[in-house]
Formats: structure tokens, C-alpha cells, sequence
């Protein structure tokens, strides 16, 4: 477990140093939510790069510094992640840009990152608060909609929130890749039905499982 942004800091910066060509990448989850005061321990450290080469160059980078490659665990199987990286208590898990089937990074959610130092060859931003709140319900990890709570009380922008789920599920791609909305619907219905959190959004996102569940029912007639 990672317990305080000294820790996370320090392994950015050895792997900022260890990076055989520039990085850029975000930040979100749990190591994210230790540099905005609403976590107080991390399992894991997630980062999304913008590309799969970006990925190959962080992960080297993060095998020189004494990071093993192992497989993903169970309580990753709505994420898309080929590998992560493990030393001791600590994991990295490093995105190539998708983040769960269809939804992934986007420009808009890098403008929305707060920038911070430079670690070496590596250029990091903390995801939005939004961003972050989208991410782990659909992550559903043990943990994830409880980090969720935390984020609602803080005055979350559901707007931005439900743009960013709209803009992605209307990209023209298979209809199989959308999949990801049903997962995102279920997610805030267990965080509303578990913690009583009432989501603005909801309904809007329900809309939009069922459309998926209407044109996958199409298909298979």
C-alpha cells in the first residue's frame, strides 16, 4: 500500500530517470486521489499514457527499476490491462490509452488534468475529479465506489461527467466496444443502491445502456 504522495513522488521520479524517450501520461485512481486529500492509501498506482509505445517506454522504464511484469488480477477484468507492474507492496498499472473496452483517454480529459512536475523524461497530469468518478465506477474495483462517495460530496460537475460518457459512446465503432456503458450504469446504480448516493446523472446513463442492449438485440435477430 502507498500511504502518502512522498512515496508516489519518489517512484515517479526513478521512473522519470530510468525512461528512454519522453512520456506524457494521467494519473487517476487511487494515487490521484492522495494528491487531492481523499484517500489516505493506494494499492495501486494507474496511469494512462496516450499511446501503446508510450506504454512499452514506461514499463521498461519501470522494469529497470526493480518492477516485475505480472499478470492481471480478478479484480481487474473490467480494465483493459495486458500486464502490471509489481515490486514488493507496490503496483503500477499502466493503460495504452483504453481504459475499459471502448472508453479510454481523451484530449478533453487531458485539458482537464492538473499538471504537475517533471520527473525526467516523464510529464504527468492528475486527472479531473470528474474524470476519476467515471473511471472507478467503471473499474468497480473493492474500494471504488467508496472512493466515489468522497468524490460526490466534493461538488462534482456531472455535465462534464455525462459529456464525456456521451461523446465516447457516440464514437464510430463497433457496437460490441460500447459495451462499457452497461458497466457504467450498473456501477452508479450499486453506488446508489449501497451508499444512497443520488447521481444526477442516472438516468441519462441508463438511456444509454438501454440503447445499447436495444441495438445489440437488433443485431442478433
Amino acid at each position: 500500500m502507498l500511504s502518502n504522495r512522498k512515496e508516489i513522488i519518489e517512484i515517479f521520479g526513478e521512473l522519470g530517470n530510468q525512461l528512454e524517450a519522453p512520456v506524457q501520461a494521467l494519473v487517476i485512481g487511487g494515487a490521484a486521489l492522495l494528491e487531492f486529500d481523499l484517500k489516505n492509501a493506494t494499492k495501486d498506482i494507474d496511469i494512462v499514457c496516450i499511446s501503446q509505445e508510450d506504454r512499452t517506454i514506461l514499463s521498461d522504464g519501470a522494469e529497470r527499476i526493480g518492477f516485475e511484469l505480472k499478470f492481471p488480477e480478478e479484480r481487474h477484468k473490467r480494465l483493459v490491462l495486458e500486464r502490471i507492474l509489481v515490486k514488493g507492496v507496490h503496483t503500477i498499472d499502466v493503460f495504452a490509452g483504453k481504459i475499459s473496452n471502448g472508453f479510454g483517454l481523451t484530449p478533453e480529459m487531458l485539458n482537464r488534468g492538473k499538471k504537475i512536475l517533471q520527473f525526467g523524461q516523464l510529464e504527468l497530469k492528475y486527472a479531473s475529479l470528474e474524470d476519476i468518478f467515471a473511471m472507478k465506477i467503471l473499474a468497480h474495483r473493492p474500494g471504488d465506489l467508496e472512493d466515489c462517495t468522497k468524490l460526490v460530496v466534493t461538488g462534482l460537475d456531472f455535465n462534464v461527467i455525462y459529456n464525456e460518457i456521451k461523446s465516447q459512446y457516440d464514437h464510430e465503432v463497433e457496437l460490441s466496444l460500447k459495451v462499457w456503458v452497461t458497466d457504467l450504469d450498473e456501477g452508479i446504480g450499486d453506488l446508489e443502491k449501497e451508499f444512497g448516493i443520488s447521481v444526477p446523472i442516472a438516468d441519462m446513463i441508463s438511456a444509454l445502456s438501454e440503447d445499447y442492449y436495444s441495438r445489440a438485440y437488433e443485431i442478433t435477430e
